[in-house]
């Protein structure tokens, strides 16, 4: 069993810089005690069958270039120009 008190939780919450009243520590210690002992039984838990780690491998694949005929949705655009969306400027030049 995983060791942690309220002693612990100050200390830790003083290293972050974080402000704990009495109520507040006390709750979060039975709430962190809580997690750690669900963790310590996840622990004890055997599998029946050990299963080997997915390996997952990238499929590539020729990058060639299509025309399409995009109209329909430049159609839909408040404004356009030539091929392209008019969109308002979002960054600041310098």
């Amino acid at each position: 069993m995983i060791k942690f008190d309220k002693e612990e939780l100050l200390n830790i919450a003083e290293l972050s810089s974080l402000k704990l009243n009495e109520q507040e520590a006390d709750v979060l210690v039975n709430e962190i005690k809580r997690f750690l002992d669900y963790t310590e039984e996840l622990n004890q838990v055997t599998l029946a069958k050990e299963v080997s780690p997915v390996k997952n491998v990238n499929v590539f694949r020729e990058d060639i270039a299509e025309q399409k005929d995009t109209s329909h949705l430049l159609a839909q655009a408040p404004q356009t120009k030539d091929t392209y969306f008019v969109v308002p400027k979002v960054l600041k030049s310098s």
